[in-house]
């Protein structure tokens, strides 16, 4: 609605002439500064009433490691996204670098779940996707649809992950959306969470033909089939045939940026295995080496790194002042993965209570049963320890 900042006080001339009887002329002063006022006031109004209107996306994004493109969303398969930007130029995007994608019309809660799944809290995930009404989902396009199956399916597999619950209802819900989904830019993603549901349900044959698929990604990907192939070996405590996975995946030819952040990740997983051997040195001195190698934004790989320093430390018997270091590095600095900081808090009150320190204990415990009560971590602290 338009405002007007026109005179407050309209037909008075010099001397009153023509205006209206008995009044002073207003103060030149005290004009301008109620013009001032109607202008700001103004200003406001209509700010308040654009708001909603800036605050709607009117065009797709895809979030890339490099930065983001706006545009009309013109393809999505499982090893690019395809976007037609404002000059009318097909921008490709290889899966491996990419990081999210945003369509114009998407519900909100959809948006936000989306980025609650990519930050590793599944379990806000489900619930923020549950507040999607009906009506959102009227007219909109097949792929908002799929992303709503997708956070669905791929949330409630994470959360039977990480609670340690039967991870078969959530193998089915992946499997019925990979069945729907197969040609979209969530199959290797998907591809691999069936193979580690698969795999924690005991079908290890079917999770290694999971895998199989996840392989024919690029390089990156090639690496998390080999990775992935070794952690299933790992929770079987195999620690000697793990290794040899581990270190297939960091044999794999994938030089690019995508592929050396997964080497690291599975350079962690072979420092795993090493504490499983009892060769704790040698463990510790490839978690300082991905330390090292981490850019500080990979928070993730970070709180993983300094876990496995940790343990490893825990696992000489001699160094648990330097594994309290290491595993306070994640409590108070990486702490942005909800696994790795349970992980972390888990051995903080194991070590604060040996150490003879009982009042930190309670405290890592009870931020662990408090932040993360479904966790695996929680359910371990709270199980009594055989005397």
């Amino acid at each position: 609605m338009p405002v007007s900042t026109g005179p407050l006080v309209t037909g008075a001339t010099a001397g009153n002439a023509g205006g209206l009887p008995g009044r002073r002329r207003p103060d030149r002063a005290a004009d301008r500064f109620f013009h001032g006022l109607l202008a700001a006031v103004g200003g406001f109004v209509v700010a308040a009433l654009l708001a909603p209107l800036a605050g709607a996306q009117t065009t797709d994004r895809i979030v890339t490691t490099d930065g983001t493109l706006t545009g009309k969303i013109t393809g999505l398969s499982p090893d690019e996204v395809q976007l037609e930007d404002r000059a009318g130029e097909i921008r490709r995007v290889p899966i491996d670098r990419l990081k999210d994608v945003q369509f114009a019309g998407e519900p909100q809660s959809l948006r936000s779940a989306r980025g609650m799944l990519a930050r590793g809290r599944a379990a806000e995930a489900l619930a923020e996707i549950a507040k999607v009404e009906a009506a959102e989902l009227d007219g909109v396009e097949a792929p908002i649809l799929a992303d709503m199956d997708y956070v669905k399916a791929v949330a409630a597999g994470r959360v039977a992950l990480a609670t340690g619950a039967d991870p078969r209802d959530a193998g089915r819900l992946v499997n019925e959306f990979l069945g729907k989904h197969a040609s979209g830019h969530h199959f290797y993603e998907a591809q691999e969470l069936l193979g580690d549901l698969l795999a924690r349900a005991g079908r290890g044959d079917n999770a290694l033909a999971a895998y199989a698929l996840l392989a024919k990604g690029p390089p990156a990907f090639k690496v998390r089939a080999a990775a992935a192939r070794a952690r299933m070996m790992l929770e079987q405590r195999k620690f000697a045939e793990a290794l040899t996975e581990f270190d297939a995946a960091l044999a794999v030819d994938a030089g690019d940026d995508a592929g050396s952040a997964q080497k690291r990740a599975a350079a962690l997983g072979r420092a795993r295995c090493l504490i499983g051997l009892g060769r704790n040195d040698d463990a510790i001195a490839v978690a300082r080496g991905a330390i090292a190698q981490s850019n500080p934004e990979e928070g993730e790989t970070l709180a993983v790194a300094y876990n496995t320093l940790g343990s490893a430390y825990r696992a000489t018997g001699a160094n648990d002042q330097d594994a309290l270091i290491a595993f306070l590095t994640v409590d108070l600095v990486y702490n942005g993965s909800p696994e790795a900081h349970a992980e972390a808090l888990w051995n903080l009150a194991e070590l604060w209570e040996r150490g003879q320190n009982p009042e930190r204990a309670r405290e890592a415990r009870a931020t662990l049963e408090a932040s993360y009560p479904g966790s695996r971590w929680a359910k371990q602290a709270a199980t009594p320890k055989a005397s």
